[in-house]
Order: C-alpha cells, then structure tokens, then sequence
C-alpha cells in the first residue's frame, strides 16, 4: 500500500527566515533546505537560521550548506585565512559545523556529501544523496574545478536528489531553472549527466535565485528530457510525485526564496 510522504523544499534563506508565527510554515513530514543558510557564515548566523529551521512542524528536517556558508567548508576557511590565524580559524570552522550536527536527536540532519537512509516513526522510508558542492563561483565555499566530477557515485535507485546547485542541460530546448537574471545558465552539465543517469524522483536544489520553478523531465530510453513541463512558481501550489512515474521521469525543483517566495510543498509518494 503507498502512501506520501509530505516535504516543504526551500533553500537560500540567507539569514532571513521567510516564515513567521504569523504566517508560519505548512505542516509537512520532512523539511529540506539546500543551502545559503547564511549570507556569509558565522556561528551566530548558523544559530539564527536553526532556529527557523527548528519552528517547521515537520519529524525531520535535513539541510545541506551552501556556497555562502563559508566556515562550514575546512577546506575553505584553511585556503583563505589570515597569516598567523589559520588555526583559529580552522577551530572555529569545526565549531560550527559541530553546532550543526548537535541536533540530530532534535529531527535536524546536517548531511555532508553522500547518501542517506531515513525512515519515518510510521515507517515510512526514503533515500537521499545529498552535496553542497557548486561550480567555482568568486571564490566561495564548496566549490569544485570544470574538470572535478562529484557526482559520479550518484546512485540510481534513490528517491531525492539534494545538491545547492542546479543542473545544467545541454540541448535546445532548456528547462530554466539554472537560468539567471542575465539568462546565462549556471547550472552544471556534469550534475545533468548524472541526472540523466540516475533518474533520481526528485531532485531539488537552488542557488540561482532566478530559477526558481519547478520542472517535469520525461525521460526518453535514450536518457533524454524528451518532455519538459514547467510548472509556475507558485508557493501554494501542491506538487506531486508519484511512484507510478519511478524511473521514467524526475520532478526537478529550485527552491531558492525569490523576493516574497517560500518553499515548495512536494507529495512524494512510497
């Protein structure tokens, strides 16, 4: 017998939570945030944006960083220190991302790259594979070379794809949500092969504001998008992905906050 899994997808918060007690988030099972928690890192920062993380009404809440999260990338915060403050730096990278992973007993989930398992107290379950990792971009965080591939070790029986950044698609038709405001794609062509291959039902992402939307892909035997449906990005609009459609089609959506936008609220069914 299936069932859906509720999620609310939303990413690029930047240090502004868009929901109130006012105006609070929906109801869902699983929150998913792809990353820019922050504008540019910071323990207080971090705090802050928990703290909204936490006012969701959801059992789990997973979230992946970003680009603009700085001191949660060692790698980063070790390339770009001060003489002389390398160490202290470096420290308190490590207590940031330490701030990050305390609250697992909470239902938050700070997932570092790779995959995941999650079973619901009902038992309902579902498999990610999750990276924070971009195409270099001005020298932020998380950021990978044009001839580095990290997503290879996509598999291909996963239910959700998580990165912080979009796909790229190299064909005629395009499908927009790695377009920015100067349509210039932004997206990665590698993590669009990897799509391709892995088929995964859901893929969401963000990091180009501008893209924000949802899409269908249809794939064709060849593993193609033979068929690309755009969906309006309307916050109250319910999309759904149903099991029905496994490995034929993927609903791809850019949850970054637009101007006034919020998250996206997906029925993932099981």
């Amino acid at each position: 017998m299936s069932s859906n899994i509720r999620l609310l997808v939303i990413s690029d918060t930047h240090s502004t939570w868009p929901y109130t007690p006012d105006s609070p988030a929906p109801p869902c099972d699983i929150l998913i945030h792809c990353g820019d928690l922050t504008q540019v890192g910071g323990l207080p920062a971090y705090k802050k944006a928990m703290q909204g993380i936490q006012t969701v009404d959801a059992e789990l809440k997973l979230v992946i960083a970003g680009n603009h999260d700085l001191d949660l990338d060692e790698k980063w915060v070790r390339k770009n220190a001060e003489d002389g403050e390398e160490e202290e730096d470096v420290e308190d990278s490590r207590k940031c991302v330490e701030f990050m992973k305390l609250h697992e007993k909470e239902g938050v989930y700070y997932l570092e790259e790779g995959r995941r398992e999650f079973k619901l107290k009902d038992r309902r379950s579902f498999s990610v594979w999750a990276s924070a990792y971009t195409p270099e971009f001005n020298g932020y965080a998380f950021a990978y070379g044009k001839d580095e591939n990290r997503f290879r070790d996509i598999p291909e029986d996963i239910d959700i794809l998580m990165t912080h950044g979009p796909p790229s698609f190299t064909d005629e038709l395009g499908y927009g949500l790695d377009v920015n405001v100067k349509g210039e794609s932004c997206g990665c062509k590698v993590l669009g092969d990897a799509a391709i291959r892995a088929r995964p039902r859901l893929h969401c992402f963000g990091h180009v504001h501008e893209g924000r939307g949802a899409v269908k892909m249809q794939w064709s035997e060849k593993r193609n998008g033979n068929e690309r449906m755009k969906m309006l990005p309307d916050d109250r609009r319910l999309l759904s992905v149903s099991k029905e459609q496994e490995r034929t089609s993927s609903v791809l959506v850019n949850a970054a906050v637009w101007g006034e936008t919020k998250g996206w609220t997906v029925d993932l069914e099981v």
